[in-house]
């Protein structure tokens, strides 16, 4: 099973920033429309922010324990790529 779709120890908040028109933030808002219901309903107490605004480089936020934060661009990424980008973040804390 995907590590997005499990529970996830130690991660406090995932914010995806993407652009809603753009073609380089295709990607994630793919993404977004796939995978947002399945993470949350395996994480439910995990807050996911999702800001979307005009111009912004497609980019993800992952806050872990002990105020650690780490971020990953996601411009001109599939869905599939964005998964697995996600999935190396999330482990790498």
């Amino acid at each position: 099973m995907s590590a997005l779709r499990s529970q996830l120890k130690g991660l406090k908040e995932l914010r995806l920033h993407f652009c809603q028109t753009s073609p380089a933030s295709s990607g994630l808002r793919d993404f977004v429309a796939k995978n947002y219901l399945t993470i949350k309903q395996a994480n439910p107490e995990l807050p996911i922010l999702i800001r979307e605004a005009s111009g912004v480089e497609a980019r993800a936020f992952a806050r872990f324990d002990k105020g650690i934060e780490r971020k990953v661009i996601l411009q001109n990424a599939s869905a599939q790529d964005i998964e697995r980008t996600l999935e190396q973040l999330i482990k790498s804390a």
